[in-house]
């Protein structure tokens, strides 16, 4: 039994010393940390999202036909990795990884714009992006009211002011049709 007991211990100790904070492993990371689960999975998914983002204004400011055009995507990094910059500041203060590149699904969906030439690349990034934005003010919204961390909560507003302050200079560049 006493046996039984010291590899209990050895076990729990093996996989609390697994979940330090000098682990690489980002699964680890979740564990550990006083940042609640919600603001965790917002902060990690968002940060994909930011990185995509500024991917997208990088794409944009050497594809876009419209110096217009090519301005805002100079502005849309800008802003994305300054945003980025602050997230990864607090969730390392907080001991959690925010992703380093964006996903494979929005990998596929910026190679698969960056397809188009031309005229055609301005438009269906206009679209694709515009919708992209939208979508993130919605979420970016949601998530500062269910925030759980008030610092957590201001990154999602200034996330979701940002990504509003991007879509009306947007509309400016390339108006609705």
């Amino acid at each position: 039994m006493l046996c039984a007991l010291a590899a209990g211990c050895a076990a729990a100790g093996l996989s609390v010393a697994q979940a330090q904070p000098n682990s690489k492993d980002p699964d680890d990371a979740t564990l550990r940390g006083d940042m609640s689960n919600g603001d965790r999975v917002f902060l990690r998914s968002a940060g994909g999202l930011i990185v995509r983002d500024r991917e997208i204004g990088k794409l944009g400011q050497r594809r876009f036909q419209k110096p217009a055009l090519r301005e805002w995507a100079a502005s849309l990094e800008k802003k994305s990795d300054a945003l980025y910059r602050d997230m990864t500041d607090y969730a390392e203060r907080h001991k959690t990884n925010l992703p380093l590149d964006m996903s494979e699904v929005s990998r596929r969906m910026v190679d698969r714009v960056a397809e188009s030439k031309g005229a055609t690349f301005d438009r269906d990034m206009v679209r694709t992006v515009r919708a992209l934005l939208e979508e993130q003010v919605r979420v970016f919204t949601d998530s500062a009211e269910t925030a759980e961390h008030q610092e957590v909560a201001a990154l999602a507003r200034r996330a979701a002011d940002d990504r509003r302050t991007l879509l009306q200079a947007l509309d400016k560049a390339a108006p609705r049709s």
